[in-house]
């Protein structure tokens, strides 16, 4: 394993070079990188101030939930219900799903495929509380920028009544049912998922005035394990499962807990709003997640020794663009699964990002680049000049394959 990583060598200059790296010069870019446990390879310039993360957070957002829940914790959704006298095939429903940020068409026709293996045809009232937000297209609109996050329990109602009731499905509810299959058959589980389902009304009502002995039944669902959660947010950079996990571990608050104590930065090198990177507007104006290279190399090095402690490579967690498919990083560059990474981007404050490890004869070496200030019209420029200091860290260290990554991460169940 490695030794946690070596600081910035002590100086007051602005910047430090081991080795000759491209676009010093460049005030629109900042940049760092070093060999871990190894001082004397740091190099980076305008490397101590700080500038918008985009979705790099998500990596942060990664490291605090593998602290706080682990990577084999899962939400577990109940379904509580009691048959409706006289009306055979008919029940009344209480349904908590826990905050699980991933509730989605084929969780709820998996549902009812429960339902309908105990012959159940249609649910008269079904009762949601506050833990139950369903947002149907989390997976995939990864990239979508919500007004709410988790989305409200009022749009939840709407969804559910959508989908719990057959005559409206469409080829979305359609391709979600083909996916849903063929995941069953891929882990041996033969689901039978009806054709025809109706629900007459769905409310939410507060846990705590829920009374389950009311309910004679229950089905519980375990989701898949955070680990794909993690996999599945960083590949496609999920910025709704990101921001709702953040809330779910306790928000800013706690996050600076965590910052503080595992982190060990300040609020001069990072400060933290949202798990996705996305603007936060609570206060009445934008502000962004900011932070310095220096800080994003602690987080890198941090979750790779939380992988490597918890029996995994940091492959499972983070992008392998060697491997892994239709991420957030286009090149034709052959990576051998010696790289993985994060990308940040944002357009009203310009940013343009990347973050990662890279595999080496001499150990892992993190890097961090941070595209900023530039104009709309530069947007190419930036990525260019992101993807050559890539390069140049594969020119300059003899790497070797490492990383590996996750046969399958689409979410599902347990």
């Amino acid at each position: 394993m490695d030794p946690p990583l070596a600081e910035r060598p002590d100086t007051s200059s602005s910047a430090i070079i081991a080795r000759d790296l491209p676009y010093e010069s460049d005030e629109r870019i900042s940049y760092c990188e070093i060999l871990s446990s190894d001082k004397n390879s740091y190099s980076g310039y305008r490397d101590q101030k700080t500038y918008a993360l985009a979705s790099l957070s998500k990596v942060i957002t990664t490291a605090w939930a593998l602290k706080k829940l682990g990577p084999d914790f899962s939400f577990e959704s109940t379904l509580y219900f009691q048959p409706v006298a006289q009306q055979p095939g008919v029940i009344d429903a209480y349904l908590s799903t826990g905050y699980d940020p991933i509730f989605n068409i084929e969780k709820i026709l998996y549902l009812l495929a429960q339902l309908n293996e105990r012959g159940v045809r249609k649910i008269r009232n079904l009762v949601i509380d506050e833990t139950t937000r369903v947002f149907l297209s989390v997976l995939s609109q990864p990239h979508i920028e919500l007004n709410q996050t988790p989305i409200s329990t009022n749009e939840s109602v709407a969804n559910l009544m959508l989908i719990l009731n057959s005559a409206n499905w469409s080829s979305q509810t359609q391709a979600a049912r083909q996916r849903l299959m063929a995941w069953s058959l891929d882990h041996q589980k033969n689901l039978k998922i009806p054709t025809s389902f109706s629900t007459e009304l769905v409310i939410s009502k507060k846990r705590s005035s829920l009374e389950l002995t009311s309910y004679s039944q229950k089905i519980s669902m375990i989701s898949a394990p955070l680990l794909k959660y993690l996999k599945n947010l960083n590949v496609y950079s999920n910025n709704y499962i990101s921001d709702a996990l953040f809330l779910y571990l306790g928000g800013v608050q706690e996050f600076q807990k965590f910052q503080e104590s595992e982190l060990k930065l300040s609020s001069k090198s990072l400060q933290v709003l949202t798990g996705s990177g996305l603007a936060d507007y609570s206060s009445g104006f934008r502000r962004d997640n900011v932070g310095s290279c220096v800080a994003m190399l602690k987080v890198l090095n941090y979750v790779d020794i939380k992988a490597q402690q918890q029996g995994l490579n940091v492959g499972h967690i983070l992008y392998n663009p060697g491997y892994d498919q239709d991420g957030t990083f286009e090149s034709e560059f052959n990576f051998a699964n010696q790289v993985v990474i994060k990308t940040g981007r944002l357009f009203e404050n310009p940013a343009f990002n990347l973050a990662g490890i890279v595999s080496t004869t001499k150990g892992s070496l993190y890097f961090s680049f941070l595209g900023h200030h530039f104009d709309s019209h530069e947007a190419t420029e930036m990525e260019i000049a992101r993807n050559q200091m890539l390069q140049s860290v594969l020119d300059f260290y003899p790497t070797q394959s490492h990383f590996l990554t996750l046969k399958e991460f689409q979410i599902f169940l347990k």
